[in-house]
């Protein structure tokens, strides 16, 4: 499945009739397809975006509900073909600051979505390390819409449970070197 804003935007307005909400931070690829105004289509291959809302009474219900009504197998999935995981403000470990650098996209149904920035998002997903972060790293960087330079400078503002810094640089350097920026 191929993501696009479209979609993104029906994900968010579900979300948001579901919870009340109105104003969602979303972590991830999906940020990534809401800042860039172009991406390479490997880029967008995902099946979901994870969002959270950051005014809600109680951030964790509401990312419970989320997750029963539009997550991964629920009725929404199968007839749309894409979801929504309803993640903890702690899911994605991005570096501190991150909040200064943010996005702010607001939807055609005025849902206001908050997403870190690419090189913080790219951080997020150099500390996740999983096969598809990877190759999606290594797409963002040979297509300029990551920094490693810029990533390997906020390294040091990761919180405690990101992986050790020595491990974050060889990762960083094996990017580099797949990608030549």
């Amino acid at each position: 499945m191929m993501l696009n804003r479209e979609k993104i935007h029906h994900i968010l307005r579900a979300a948001a009739t579901l919870t009340g909400q109105a104003s969602f931070v979303m972590v991830g690829s999906g940020a990534m397809i809401l800042n860039a105004r172009t991406l390479p289509a490997t880029m967008m291959l995902t099946p979901e975006v994870d969002i959270y809302a950051p005014h809600a009474d109680d951030v964790e219900l509401v990312s419970e509900i989320i997750d029963g009504s539009l997550g991964r197998d629920s009725p929404f999935h199968a007839r749309f073909g894409y979801f929504c995981d309803g993640v903890s403000p702690t899911t994605a470990i991005l570096p501190a600051g991150w909040e200064a650098r943010q996005k702010t996209h607001l939807t055609p149904d005025d849902i206001r979505v908050v997403c870190p920035e690419n090189d913080d998002v790219a951080l997020s997903k150099l500390c996740a390390w999983r096969e598809k972060d990877i190759d999606w790293l290594k797409v963002a960087a040979r297509s300029g819409l990551i920094r490693v330079e810029k990533m390997a400078e906020r390294l040091t503002d990761l919180p405690i449970k990101a992986p050790a810094l020595p491990v974050l640089l060889d990762r960083l350097a094996s990017i580099k070197a797949a990608t030549g920026r």
